[in-house]
């Protein structure tokens, strides 16, 4: 930004302009910062005094020219340019436009038209100026923002994933067994009862036992929902392999499952971030794919672990999904990305639909890994068919 005196650099061969240029910018109030004859000095004296514009003659002796200065000046400090020049033909403007200067002064030109132009470039120069530093300022402000809602994400999720699991657990340990009680309080019932109560008495108790009984594989399979114990205490793995069959039994959709290459100590966010991918892909398939049957891979390297759902529905219009903001797509995509890791969702409508998660292990945060796993992926194997 120019002070209440702008510092003018002059560059101009010719000693009579020089001069004539020297008294202008004296008498309208701006500070010369130099007078140099050849494109070198006029470098050098740039780099020394860092003046607020540059005045320069386009046609100059020696191996550089006005424009070629002007370029450096532009890239290298940012100062503004007003070309000077006795020639006014096509070939020489679209040159000198092409360094973006902040005017253009055709010999012999007045003391007026030079203040008026200087006065120009310096106002559009401090209007760039000022937009920059907007531009800056709103960048590092978007990036904060976005830092600060990556670590809000994280914290609710956590928060999410820590109420559901005490939630898990007060349906195991409290309801579940009151209802294992109950049930096997009706079962002593039932038996001291049995032979004394007639048949609709007995249909009855059966009845209720039943309910009974399926009331407590539906609380089960609630507590499981929230948190899974098996990720606990049997890993990844098992967890999805036990998620894939319930998704069978429930939906009547094979799923064929297939695990490779994946470390035996994985950590806890990580495997509870792809279970969770994995499950609210399952539930969208049910939802929406009208699919026919699912493959799910879980394969790993040393780098990270991928997590592949496909199936074989009448997929959908990524475009038009990413639009509606749908809460399962968001989800997904935020786990994976609170990781490090990426997350894509390929589909086409009559074609099914994919998803990849890759999530990096902790000590490392490059995408090599995830493009090994993926050649790993296309080899033919022998998947599990959760049945």
């Amino acid at each position: 930004m120019a002070g209440a005196h702008p510092r003018i650099l002059i560059l101009e061969d010719e000693l009579l302009t020089a001069h004539y240029l020297k008294e202008s910018l004296a008498r309208f109030g701006y500070e010369v910062a130099g007078v140099c004859p050849a494109a070198e000095a006029a470098l050098e004296a740039v780099e020394r005094n860092r003046p607020d514009l540059l005045l320069a003659d386009i046609k100059l002796q020696g191996k550089m020219n006005g424009i070629e200065v002007a370029a450096q000046v532009r890239r290298q400090w940012g100062i503004p340019t007003i070309f000077l020049t006795a020639y006014a033909d096509s070939e020489t403007l679209k040159q000198a436009q092409e360094t973006e200067p902040y005017g253009y002064l055709v010999k012999p030109f007045s003391a007026e038209e030079l203040h008026t132009t200087i006065q120009v470039a310096l106002h559009q120069h401090g209007l760039f100026h000022a937009c920059k530093t907007l531009s800056d300022t709103s960048a590092k402000l978007l990036e904060r923002t976005k830092e600060d809602l990556r670590s809000v994400g994280a914290r609710l999720v956590s928060a999410q994933e820590e109420e559901q699991k005490r939630i898990a657990r007060d349906l195991h340990d409290d309801l579940g067994q009151r209802l294992a009680l109950l049930q096997i309080g009706l079962d002593r019932l039932k038996q001291q009862l049995w032979e004394s109560c007639p048949e609709d008495a007995r249909q009855q108790f059966h009845h209720l036992l039943a309910q009974l009984s399926q009331i407590s594989e539906d609380l089960r399979r609630i507590a499981h929902g929230l948190h899974p114990s098996s990720l606990d205490d049997l890993g990844l793995a098992v967890a999805l392999r036990g998620l894939a069959r319930e998704f069978h039994e429930r939906h009547s959709i094979p799923v064929w499952f297939s695990a490779r290459n994946v470390p035996q100590k994985i950590p806890g966010e990580m495997a509870l971030c792809l279970y969770r991918i994995a499950q609210e892909a399952l539930n969208n398939i049910a939802r929406h794919a009208q699919a026919s049957s699912v493959d799910m891979t879980l394969a790993g390297d040393a780098s990270g672990i991928m997590l592949l759902v496909r199936d074989s529905g009448k997929g959908f219009d990524p475009e038009a999904a990413e639009e509606k903001k749908g809460l399962g797509l968001i989800s997904m995509r935020q786990r994976a990305e609170l990781l490090g890791g990426t997350f894509e969702l390929r589909s086409h409508p009559g074609r099914g639909t994919e998803i990849v998660a890759y999530i990096p292990l902790p000590a490392n945060t490059g995408s090599a890994g995830y493009r090994e796993i993926q050649k790993k992926g296309a080899e033919t194997s022998a998947p599990e068919h959760e049945e």
